[in-house]
């Protein structure tokens, strides 16, 4: 029987999503499933531990956390990251990570999660990753140096953010540019700041395109409502939608080049031709796609995985 690790965020109580849902169909294929909280990692005599609980029964949303037990990752087949959780101590967990032994298979590579996750990777790949004009320092001044040259309009953000925080678009002469540049790059200038081209392609809507083993299996579209964000959580609207011909084949290029970087289940956002960020640690799309058709998407990208 495959042994499978879930590492989460911590909570009091479960939450619909990705590893709900994917535990459930494990569960379902008769797979042994373990959760665990992610900022529980520790090294404790030569081997990697963390505390969390074996999932015996369907678990539903707003289960409360059981009791824990510690348990070593060496003892999975399986590990899958579905939470980089605390900030300040993600080194930390990423080196003990890098520890664990050569026979656990993760989802995601720790090196795939480690590059894609920020908006850099995108940047050193034009041949085959179509970007937006995309800057990054720490000197305020510099880039809006950059702003007040060009004509265009720029979106700011940390490159390694979520969830749409901390997101603003900047246009020449605006008064607040060097107040927004000098918050997000910090009082000691120690934080990197992104500084890309908005693209009026955005305008027509974000395509979150879901990737397993390098295959498309779903893709829907966002819609910025409240200001210029397109993520649901700010306020945007999602609808189905399908892919056209040039879509496909541009996505399947990318799939390519990401199973060679060992990220098996990623979502991209993209209006294209453009591509706007990967999201390889727990892409959104299973529960909306889900609302929008109806579509359970659980079992296919299980399958497509080779995890059953």
């Amino acid at each position: 029987m495959i042994r499978i690790l879930f590492l989460i965020p911590e909570s009091d109580r479960l939450v619909d999503g990705n590893y709900l849902r994917f535990t459930n169909e494990l569960l379902n294929n008769d797979c042994e499933v373990f959760l665990c909280l992610v900022d529980s990692l520790a090294l404790s005599r030569s081997q990697i531990t963390a505390s969390g609980w074996n999932v015996t029964a369907p678990i539903n949303d707003g289960d409360p956390v059981p009791s824990l037990t510690i348990f070593t990752l060496d003892e999975f087949d399986i590990v899958w990251l579905f939470s980089l959780g605390q900030r300040n101590s993600f080194l930390d967990k990423f080196q003990m990570l890098y520890t664990v032994g050569k026979n656990v298979r993760f989802i995601n590579s720790l090196d795939s999660i480690m590059h894609l996750k920020s908006k850099y990777f995108i940047a050193s790949m034009p041949e085959i990753i179509r970007h937006p004009e995309t800057h990054a320092g720490c000197d305020p001044e510099k880039l809006l140096t950059i702003i007040e040259e060009s004509p265009r309009t720029w979106v700011v953000k940390p490159p390694a953010g979520s969830l749409g925080r901390d997101v603003f678009l900047l246009k020449p002469g605006n008064p607040n540019n060097r107040s927004i540049l000098r918050y997000l790059c910090g009082q000691n200038q120690d934080q990197y700041t992104l500084l890309q081209e908005y693209i009026d392609e955005i305008e027509n809507g974000e395509t979150r395109v879901l990737f397993a083993n390098g295959r498309i299996v779903g893709q829907y579209k966002r819609h910025a409502v409240n200001d210029h964000r397109t993520n649901l959580l700010q306020g945007a609207k999602s609808q189905p939608c399908s892919l056209t011909t040039e879509e496909v084949d541009y996505c399947m290029e990318i799939g390519t080049l990401l199973q060679t970087k060992g990220a098996n289940f990623v979502g991209m956002d993209m209006a294209y031709p453009w591509v706007i960020e990967f999201n390889v640690i727990n892409p959104g799309g299973l529960l909306t796609i889900n609302q929008l058709t109806g579509v359970d998407l659980a079992p296919g990208i299980i399958k497509q995985l080779g995890m059953t």
